[in-house]
């Protein structure tokens, strides 16, 4: 894959030159610089503005920065203020009045591009901080740039160290100066300090830890803690360095105990070349936390002999078309599903779905927080992304799962849409995370849908916060592209595969503070050298390890990590605690307080979003007590084999293969959250009880029966082939839950 040109915005501090760095260790080569500036006022600069967006301090030296790097510069005034101070960004569009000051990176890129018409990518340091991601992102993709942010979450990866960073910085021979302080924690003696030595480093530590913020960013002033200046960097990256003697540093005195230094000259010093440094040698975080990669070796060898299970689907339609536009109602939202619409393509109809969606339905496309999208053919993804993501501009668009249902959908339906829809008034409430940067966290959005959307609850509520996790498949985030197999067997490709995109997930849920999964559905594509017994085995294999509970525990019970960027701490935290007095920041693990394995099944379809072999699709709860799983299982019936299970209580039904709840503990009474029922015949829904007031969805080889469609408004996903936990072959699997 060809590198990207990417333009770097630079503020002068050390987290955008790193992020150079980086963009060079992948692939990728940086041609240009870009800098916003205070405005002049009465013929001179501010020295530092106040601004949420762009650290402003030390701007004097900016323009050295471009016989120091020997890259051309190009800067731009900021204008404006701070006009939407949401921690994620609408477009101007969507704002009125003055002009907020991210809308000055438009003319400053625009200038980049004129002069550099091959950029196409910019390079941004964010590290924590959704307000400035969210931004930059709002006006790369509106410029058709992709958005790369490599120190995205970077304490929170491998080695799972909020210093990580400085000693990678002091590994790679960059020198950044503190030029200033603004916490209770630092005074000051920190001035002019290298960031990254190891005095510098345990002074900020032992600093923060006496204010208790370490976790959050604060060793790495995340929060406006410190500013600093970089003034040297490796070859071949740096050709001068920049030199500022001590009578050229004045101290400045603010309010309520900051201090910044005024830089009144500065200079260059030409370096000569080395070869101690190389790209290559820079450190990546990698790919796979300590979690999942152990769970290759743990899955073992998985077989690639055929059974009954690998007898081929009939590939049959499984969903009628008397089955859409049905409506399922909440305390907190609406659920319209399988919405058909005429059209002679996928895209016409998709547009016309929308259509009646919006008008018809009077649904505000803000309001929708899920969506699901069945296909009849992946190769339409483009012409149905095009008409559907055209009605969301508004921040945070819908999580959803996309996958291609082949011959299962009705003849002549292209497409179907089920839609998670938010009542007025909660509407306003929703939260999400939106994150369209490369990094080395998780994939970037392919598409106009977030990572995961939180469902606003009812006031007062006694049950667990759903947060609803768009399909993961198993792309490598900082390339955005498939490993490749090398010398891999297919199975054990297919394994790392599940295992990255099931890590993916889990990345997502713990950065939404997720303490459980009500239970997962892997699905596989129908056409895939590895047979299917040998990939179910895998996903269910994988899914159970990793909600083993670690048999040593290092994390306290009550430590919660932080995630709280500079609009946390002015509006209030949302995702975050910043009481944790340590500087280890592995995040607390999914499912570690519950007592048993959420349900996981494995469903077969047409294809899956780049010919991807898997994708890994699930809800999460927020819930501080206990989520405790109850599995009951069947009988023999002749087909598969005997499932037995000896410490479960067996409770016998009739066509019913297997069932598990989730109950949680509401003051003195058990009450069941959300369950999962897998049925060998479709005909047996109507024996089975399922909670009434619950939201159904169903996973079904077969198509349903009119009369229980009719009374239970499901959701309908149509699949080729369907196994529940245990590896059984079943024809439909019912997931319900409260919402």
């Amino acid at each position: 894959m060809p590198g990207l040109k990417v333009v770097a915005l630079i503020s002068g501090g050390k987290d955008s030159f790193f992020s150079i760095l980086h963009c060079h260790a992948n692939g990728h080569e940086v041609v240009a610089l870009a800098n916003l500036h205070p405005p002049a006022q009465d013929g001179e600069r501010s020295e530092d503005i106040d601004s949420y967006m762009y650290q402003t301090i030390g701007h004097t030296v900016i323009p050295l920065y471009e016989q120091a790097l020997g890259l051309p510069l190009y800067r731009q005034e900021i204008l404006g203020g701070a006009v939407d101070q949401n921690k994620s960004y609408a477009s101007p569009d969507a704002q009125k009045g003055e002009q907020d000051e991210t809308e000055s990176l438009v003319p400053l890129l625009r200038k980049v591009l004129a002069e550099h018409p091959e950029v196409n990518a910019v390079s941004t340091g964010a590290i924590l901080s959704d307000y400035q991601r969210t931004r930059v992102e709002s006006v790369a993709i509106r410029l058709g740039l992709v958005p790369l942010s490599y120190l995205w979450q970077y304490p929170f990866l491998p080695p799972y160290a909020e210093t990580s960073l400085l000693d990678d910085l002091a590994a790679a021979g960059q020198d950044a100066r503190i030029i200033k302080v603004a916490s209770g924690g630092l005074d000051d003696s920190f001035l002019w300090e290298n960031v990254a030595s190891f005095r510098t480093k345990t002074k900020l530590v032992r600093a923060m830890e006496r204010f208790g913020i370490i976790g959050d960013g604060a060793a790495l002033g995340e929060g406006g803690e410190f500013e600093t200046l970089a003034l040297d960097g490796p070859w071949p990256l740096w050709k001068n360095s920049i030199q500022i003697e001590d009578e050229d540093r004045l101290v400045v005195t603010g309010e309520a105990g900051a201090a910044s230094l005024k830089i009144k000259t500065a200079s260059l010093m030409p370096k000569e070349p080395s070869s101690d440094f190389s790209y290559e040698q820079l450190r990546k975080p990698t790919t796979l936390d300590d979690k999942f990669a152990t769970l290759e070796t743990k899955i073992g060898n998985t077989t690639e002999q055929t059974s009954t299970s690998d007898k081929l689907a009939e590939k049959r339609e499984a969903l009628s078309t008397t089955s859409g536009w049905t409506i399922q109602k909440t305390d907190t939202s609406t659920i319209i599903s399988n919405a058909m619409a005429e059209g002679a393509t996928a895209g016409e109809q998709m547009a016309n779905i929308m259509t009646r969606l919006t008008k018809e339905h009077d649904i505000k496309p803000s309001s929708i927080a899920f969506t699901t999208i069945l296909l009849r053919d992946m190769s339409t993804f483009g012409s149905v992304n095009r008409a559907y993501g055209s009605h969301f501009t508004t921040p945070n668009p819908p999580a959803r799962v996309t996958i291609a249902c082949g011959s299962s959908l009705p003849t002549n339906t292209h497409v179907s849409l089920s839609a998670i829809i938010l009542n007025d008034e909660v509407a306003s409430q929703k939260q999400g995370l939106h994150v369209q940067s490369r990094s080395y966290w998780a994939p970037a959005n392919i598409g106009p849908y977030s990572q995961a959307i939180v469902m606003p609850s009812p006031a007062p509520s006694s049950l667990p916060q759903q947060i609803h996790i768009a399909g993961q498949i198993p792309l490598h985030a900082p390339t955005m592209e498939f490993p490749t197999q090398g010398n891999l067997t297919p199975a054990k490709h297919f394994t790392t595969q599940a295992i990255l995109a099931l890590q993916h997930l889990w990345r997502i849920g713990q950065i939404m503070h997720v303490s459980d999964f009500l239970g997962a559905v892997a699905f596989i594509s129908a056409s895939s050298p590895v047979t299917a017994s040998s990939r179910v085995n895998t996903a269910i294999k994988a899914w159970n390890l990793a909600h083993e509970k670690p048999t040593v525990d290092d994390q306290d019970e009550d430590e919660e990590s932080a995630d709280i960027d500079l609009w946390d701490r002015v509006h209030g935290q949302q995702f975050g605690n910043g009481s944790a007095a340590t500087t280890s920041t592995q995040r607390k693990d999914i499912g570690a307080k519950g007592e048993g394995v959420p349900p996981c099944f494995v469903a077969e379809v047409e294809s899956l979003p780049r010919d991807a072999p898997v994708e890994w699709a699930s809800t999460g709860v927020r819930w501080d007590g206990e989520i405790e799983v109850k599995g009951t299982l069947s009988y023999h019936d002749g087909r598969e084999g005997i499932i037995t299970d000896k410490d479960a209580e067996i409770e016998i039904e009739e066509d019913v293969c297997t069932r598990h709840t989730l109950n949680i503990k509401s003051g003195l009474e058990e009450v069941e959250i959300a369950g999962w029922i897998a049925v060998n015949s479709v005909d047996a829904l109507e024996k089975v009880e399922v909670p009434a007031s619950y939201v159904c969805t169903v996973y079904t080889t077969q198509i349903l029966p009119g009369a229980w469609v009719k009374e239970r408004q499901p959701t309908i996903v149509p699949c080729y082939r369907l196994w529940n936990g245990q590896g059984q072959r079943v024809a439909a699997v019912v997931a319900y839950r409260q919402q």
